[in-house]
């Protein structure tokens, strides 16, 4: 799904730039459907600048659901925020290999419970516990509230066929990237 001609909207940074940017392709394709734009945004809008989880434990989830859906969409734009957090690149490439060894362990219980949630639409009992251990209530919440939808605008941006902006083009998954 392409935007529709003269789109408007600005889309900010997180708090690290605060500057406002062309409008996005995804931003864009919202102006199809200005209501759910704006209801869908007010919820992005939490998970963006009130998220009681570091950006890094953000970042991570994130580019491991682009991953699971081979959402390329979703996947070149948090690379680049990625590294605006401080992963490299080499632990941006790691986020799409199925196994968490080498990972410290909260971030490896981030990538499983995003793993676990894809295969099994749920987390087991440990799982539970690992992140009650190693994160508040909110937190945890904050983590599956935004794994949930990331994994929801991964699946609409694969529907829809976005195509990558312009300033992106060439960027992709990592070539050695499982799936």
């Amino acid at each position: 799904m392409r935007p529709p001609a003269g789109s408007t909207y600005d889309k900010r940074k997180s708090d690290r730039k605060q500057q406002v940017r062309r409008p996005n392709n995804a931003l864009s394709v919202m102006a199809h459907y200005p209501e759910l734009a704006k209801a869908f945004m007010e919820f992005n809008r939490h998970l963006l600048y009130f998220n009681t989880l570091s950006e890094r434990v953000v970042e991570l989830a994130v580019l491991r659901v682009a991953w699971r859906r081979r959402s390329e969409y979703e996947w070149v734009q948090h690379a680049a925020s990625a590294l605006e957090v401080g992963l490299t690149d080499v632990e941006i490439d790691h986020t799409a290999v199925e196994s968490v060894d080498g990972w410290a362990s909260e971030d490896a219980l981030v990538l499983r419970a995003v793993d676990e949630l894809h295969h099994n639409h749920g987390w087991s009992d440990g799982t539970w516990s690992e992140l009650a251990e190693a994160f508040d209530t909110r937190q945890v919440m904050d983590l599956l509230f935004t794994i949930g939808a990331y994994d929801t605008l991964a699946v609409a941006f694969n529907c829809f066929d976005l195509p990558l902006d312009p300033e992106l083009e060439g960027k992709g998954f990592p070539s050695e990237a499982e799936g």
